[in-house]
């Protein structure tokens, strides 16, 4: 993964979760201050559609960090090179499910670009997008987090702990 990259997605989260706060805030200002002059029923929709996507996109960087909650029961028990092995099958576990996520999801996710939201017109891809979109980048990072680790099992390097 290039910093490059790396950079944007961060950007990309950050610009999210701000847009969300700030839409939020409006709302709640005119809904208790300015109610009687100012109406903007797309800040609920809108402020929704933003916290799937904030959410989703976070689901995207824990994945390119490798960092989802785990249970290490069994892994704090094996070897190095059996930790890195298990995980391996855990990326393409989570791999192939994301995979089937993305390839059943992909007929709602293309109706979702011509249905229109209620309160804004908006394609509903507003809300229907993130979870296609999100499972399509987990799966990009899930073949890169398995790639590098299977390289460190074929190696054997015997290292303490999981590079990623």
């Amino acid at each position: 993964m290039t910093a490059y990259v790396r950079k944007l997605e961060d950007l990309i989260g950050l610009g999210l979760f701000t847009a969300m706060l700030v839409v939020v805030l409006v709302q709640v200002v005119v809904r208790f201050l300015l109610y009687l002059w100012v109406q903007i029923a797309w800040a609920d929709e809108i402020g929704r559609a933003l916290l799937v996507w904030s959410c989703f996109w976070g689901a995207i960087l824990i994945t390119r960090e490798s960092h989802h909650i785990t249970v290490d029961l069994l892994y704090d028990r094996l070897q190095p090179s059996a930790q890195r092995l298990l995980r391996v099958f855990g990326d393409l576990v989570m791999g192939g499910f994301l995979l089937l996520v993305v390839w059943k999801g992909l007929p709602l996710f293309l109706e979702s670009l011509v249905l229109k939201s209620p309160a804004t017109s908006l394609p509903f891809f507003i809300f229907d997008g993130a979870l296609w979109v999100s499972s399509a980048l987990m799966v990009l990072h899930i073949a890169t987090n398995a790639r590098a680790r299977w390289r460190l099992v074929a190696q054997d390097i015997g290292a303490v702990s999981d590079p990623l």
